[in-house]
């Protein structure tokens, strides 16, 4: 059975019983994993309300900023979700983006891959059962396994994947791309001692599923307008060899994206020809693509994510 994942977003206007519901379509349609996203809400949280409403499929956070949560507090939380929901839990963590860190969080980003590396080992002793430094208890350790999964833009940030994480979570990462970022998670490995086929790769894929193209291809291009606001994904875009859709997506006015862009970054289209595109997809070298439905039309986002679980069905 292929290996498919589905993101589902309460901070797009989600109500928890639809995050529930959204869960149990997933598991019921055999998808391996649902993800929630973190902006202004907890994705840990939602975590526990889908596992409550599932008893199968792996829930995960997509992702938890790191600089939101001290270490401790991360690694009991998922402590907590990986017992209740029998070691369903997968813990995605990323360090988002300077914009939101440093201006809506007033937290300092300095020296993200170091803090990344710092972090990912308190929560890794504190699920072992150890005690961080300056804590007056032992804490509780994990039922199962927790495995932490790396959100990474840059290949540097993925190379540390392959030499930390269990998983890797590539987002926006051109078909093209894809063998370039496996080598770096695959070069960290090898610095670890590590086969390659310890990490999971996964990839996010915005889905924008349609039978009318066109509108499925305009909603592709505003889709990736957003993120081209945005200075790591905008790095990215440039790095993967769209530097002028990036140039003039820089400005934030969300202008620039091509139809060949959004086509090497999503999924676009009437169900068949986005089914096609995944498996280009996979080809690539993705282990567990993951799905971000983007509404088409005058889909709602609820109406998005249900139309990506029908479109994979297992």
């Amino acid at each position: 059975m292929a290996r498919i994942g589905v993101v589902a977003a309460n901070m797009s206007g989600l109500t928890f019983p639809e995050l529930q519901d959204l869960a149990k379509s997933a598991e019921a349609a055999e998808f391996e994993a649902i993800f929630s996203p973190e902006f202004m809400n907890d994705s840990l949280i939602n975590c526990q309300v889908m596992a409550q409403a599932t008893s199968r499929i792996k829930v995960g956070t997509w992702i938890a900023n790191i600089y939101l949560r001290h270490p401790a507090l991360c690694a009991q939380t998922a402590i907590a979700i990986d017992d209740t929901s029998d070691g369903r839990l997968i813990l995605g963590l990323g360090v988002s983006h300077r914009p939101i860190v440093e201006g809506l969080y007033q937290e300092k980003m300095d020296k993200p891959r170091t803090f990344m590396r710092q972090y990912i080992g308190a929560i890794r002793d504190m699920a072992a059962g150890k005690e961080l430094p300056g804590m007056a208890m032992q804490p509780r350790a994990a039922t199962h396994h927790v495995p932490i999964y790396i959100a990474a833009l840059a290949l540097s940030t993925a190379t540390l994947s392959g030499e930390l994480a269990d998983g890797v979570m590539l987002y926006l990462c051109p078909k093209s791309r894809l063998p370039t970022a496996v080598a770096a998670v695959e070069k960290g490995a090898a610095k670890a001692g590590r086969p390659l086929a310890d990490i999971d790769i996964t990839t996010g894929i915005p889905s924008c599923i349609h039978d009318d193209m066109d509108a499925a291809m305009q909603a592709a291009r505003t889709n990736l307008g957003f993120y081209g606001g945005l200075p790591f994904y905008n790095k990215l875009f440039h790095d993967s060899g769209f530097e002028a859709e990036a140039a003039q997506l820089a400005d934030g006015q969300g202008q620039g994206a091509t139809d060949n862009m959004a086509d090497e970054l999503s999924v676009i289209g009437p169900p068949a020809r986005c089914r096609e595109q995944l498996a280009a997809f996979r080809e690539a070298g993705v282990q567990l693509p993951i799905l971000n439905p983007v509404p088409v039309g005058d889909q709602t986002y609820a109406q998005a994510v249900r139309k990506a679980i029908e479109t994979f069905a297992q």
